[in-house]
């Protein structure tokens, strides 16, 4: 094998290796040795929801007097209105900057910071106050998300859960591309009238148990590229130069067996 044939084969083995992806930095959730995540607070951390200002929630009073189910629930013509997500939007409650929302007769009551059964419940106390018989359904109305970077889907999502995580938006926007960097996911928040970012590591198991897993309505999710992307090698002609490569070998070999 002459130097030309062996520096062809340098140059296939070359660029094979650096069109591939290791497979450590695709794989979700493996063993890590140094861990960011510190598990002697894992059992400290409540996963539960807490309502907070701007969530828009849907509430139905229910009652065995039609009236009071109308007068509450704004007629049968409200309810036909929530098969559209603009229905959905036009007829839930945002809470406000204070915490509150505001109901007929029985005014402003406090819902913030409070999971979904808790604001309920207090909902239905004081609606008791004023009428018999009642109860109440509350849920999130729309778990807004936005979804950006190196996903198959990016885009903005409302899906109708009162509660989601990190591995389940990424699943909503059809998983991430070969490129997306998953050691490095940026989450964009804002809590208390501020925008703050994290950082999570979709490789290291121990986000299952991290306060940052499970995700707020609102939340802008960015997944990075990998370098390979950033230099160009996604978008490399490998089969076109490997190809050529293949034929001048075939070449030369050809005319040294003529001669």
């Amino acid at each position: 094998m002459n130097k030309l044939n062996k520096l062809a084969i340098i140059l296939i083995l070359g660029l094979t290796l650096t069109s591939c992806i290791p497979q450590r930095k695709l794989r979700y959730l493996q063993e890590q040795k140094e861990s960011s995540i510190d598990t002697s607070q894992i059992q400290n951390i409540d996963k539960t929801y807490k309502l907070k200002p701007k969530d828009e929630v849907y509430l139905k009073v229910n009652s065995i007097d039609p009236k009071t189910y109308a007068f509450f629930n704004g007629g049968e013509s409200r309810l036909n209105q929530f098969n559209s997500d603009l229905g959905l939007y036009l007829n839930s409650y945002t809470i406000s900057d204070s915490g509150m929302i505001q109901l007929p007769v029985a005014g402003k009551i406090k819902i913030d910071n409070m999971n979904l059964e808790e604001a309920r419940s207090t909902i239905e106390t004081v609606l008791s106050n004023y009428l018999k018989d009642v109860s109440v359904t509350l849920k999130l109305s729309g778990f807004r998300l936005t979804i950006l970077g190196e996903v198959k889907r990016p885009g903005r999502y409302a899906p109708y859960v009162s509660q989601m995580n990190i591995m389940e938006a990424v699943a909503l926007a059809g998983d991430m591309t070969a490129y997306g960097n998953r050691k490095k996911v940026m989450i964009i928040r804002e809590e208390k009238g501020k925008e703050h970012i994290l950082y999570i590591n979709l490789l290291d198991k121990n986000i299952l148990q991290s306060k940052s897993f499970n995700l707020l309505p609102n939340d802008i999710i960015y997944v990075e590229s990998l370098n390979a992307k950033t230099w160009g090698f996604e978008t490399f002609p490998y089969t076109l130069i490997l190809s050529s490569l293949t034929t001048f070998i075939a070449i030369m070999s050809l005319i040294r067996t003529i001669k």
